[in-house]
């Protein structure tokens, strides 16, 4: 009997040992796991945060002169995703900044009207709206704050006075008055998409003589709104050179002018000289550089004699585009940089309000100056100036702009 409960014991005390031993290594294991477990969750903790941090401080921008996208950092550290330059532009275009507005720039000046129209008519039941009569921007702010006091009821006849006051971002403002004029009338007739009736008033004799000095040569530009042209009258008048309206980027899409590819051939056919100019529509630098593929397509290596004119006309209800100041300037400079870069050499065309009140022109580009009077007071350079839009001239049967170009 003692040595049967002996034995129990041992058994009893071997079980245990062994029991302890299976116990010991489990929780070595499970520490090794814990242990693993917790060195991946501080990993994918790390990487994930520094993802996070990087969307937060990383902004996509244009590059013009080249075909990638450049990321530039709060620290402006800058990082290309390609290196390559397809463009053939100068180095002097692809600084990251350079067509890149800092919107934590401290803004100084208020909002300007582009367009303002002081008095208006509207026909009596004929929705009201300001903006078909007005254009403003800002040099920072995209979307300038309007307030109107005051208001006008279309539904009775009558004259009607209100206050239009653009605020920006850091409250700045300008105001303006309006006189609205609701009158009894029928809404006018669809424009009509073909050539302009429009006589002209200015004879070519005329401007000849007053405006042909020792080193000018006169001119004209021209669109489909002219219709058919006899190029040999328009040369035998003493017409040196047409500058033709190759197309354009209207309503987010591309067109050549209809008349383009038969003005281009009658003109160098009666020995004009002959340049081109694009219709700009472009609200981004890459509205801006696909224009310049889509006209250079167009032009096809043509010689021309003359600048290729970008000419943005669009500032009625300019605030729909929701650019700023600088967004605009931009766009010209890369259409600038893609054209020189394509072997031409690019232009302004403005009228005088507006290279008073929108074009920085910071690179100098030359100006073709639109200013209807006798005798332009513009301070600015110019290389050329179209001096009408009601000229005649034998060869076109309607009203066409004249220009002096100053050699």
């Amino acid at each position: 009997m003692k040595k049967m409960l002996i034995t129990i014991i041992v058994i009893v005390f071997i079980i245990g040992i062994v029991l302890a031993l299976i116990t010991m290594i489990s929780a070595r294991k499970s520490d090794e796991v814990d242990n693993d477990e917790g060195n991946l969750v501080e990993y994918v903790t790390v990487n994930m945060t520094t993802e996070s941090t990087e969307e937060k401080t990383e902004e996509v921008i244009f590059s013009p002169a080249e075909d990638t996208f450049q990321r530039v950092d709060t620290n402006n550290t800058t990082t290309t995703d390609e290196a390559t330059d397809n463009s053939g532009a100068s180095s002097d275009s692809s600084s990251p900044d350079k067509y890149t507005v800092n919107q934590n720039t401290e803004d100084t000046k208020a909002p300007v009207f582009l367009i303002n129209s002081k008095n208006v008519n509207v026909n009596k039941g004929t929705p009201f709206d300001v903006h078909s009569y007005i254009g403003y921007a800002d040099d920072v702010d995209r979307d300038v704050e309007l307030i109107m006091d005051g208001s006008v009821n279309t539904a009775e006849t009558g004259t009607y006075h209100v206050t239009i006051t653009l605020k920006d971002d850091a409250g700045h403002t300008t105001s303006s008055d309006m006189t609205v004029n609701v009158n009894e009338g029928s809404a006018p007739p669809p424009e009509d998409d073909g050539p302009s009736t429009r006589p002209g008033t200015e004879s070519f004799e005329s401007f000849d003589s007053e405006y042909r000095k020792a080193g000018t040569q006169l001119g004209l530009d021209v669109s489909r709104w002219q219709g058919s042209i006899d190029f040999n009258k328009v040369k035998a008048a003493g017409c040196d050179f047409v500058i033709l309206r190759i197309g354009g980027y209207d309503d987010n899409e591309f067109y050549t002018d209809r008349c383009y590819q038969e003005y281009l051939q009658g003109a160098k056919a009666a020995g004009l000289k002959v340049g081109v100019y694009w219709h700009a529509e472009d609200s981004t630098p890459e509205e801006a550089r696909a224009s310049v593929k889509y006209m250079l397509d167009v032009l096809d290596g043509e010689k021309l004699d003359f600048p290729i004119a970008y000419d943005w006309e669009d500032f009625l209800g300019f605030e729909d585009y929701k650019m700023n100041l600088q967004d605009i300037n931009d766009c010209f400079e890369v259409f600038a940089d893609e054209v020189e870069a394509a072997g031409y050499e690019a232009c302004l065309y403005s009228s005088l309000n507006f290279l008073e009140t929108v074009w920085t022109n910071t690179r100098n580009h030359k100006v073709w100056l639109a200013h209807y009077t006798s005798q332009t007071d513009y301070t600015g350079s110019y290389y050329m100036w179209q001096h009408t839009s009601s000229g005649k001239i034998d060869g076109v049967n309607c009203a066409v702009d004249f220009n002096v170009l100053y050699e």
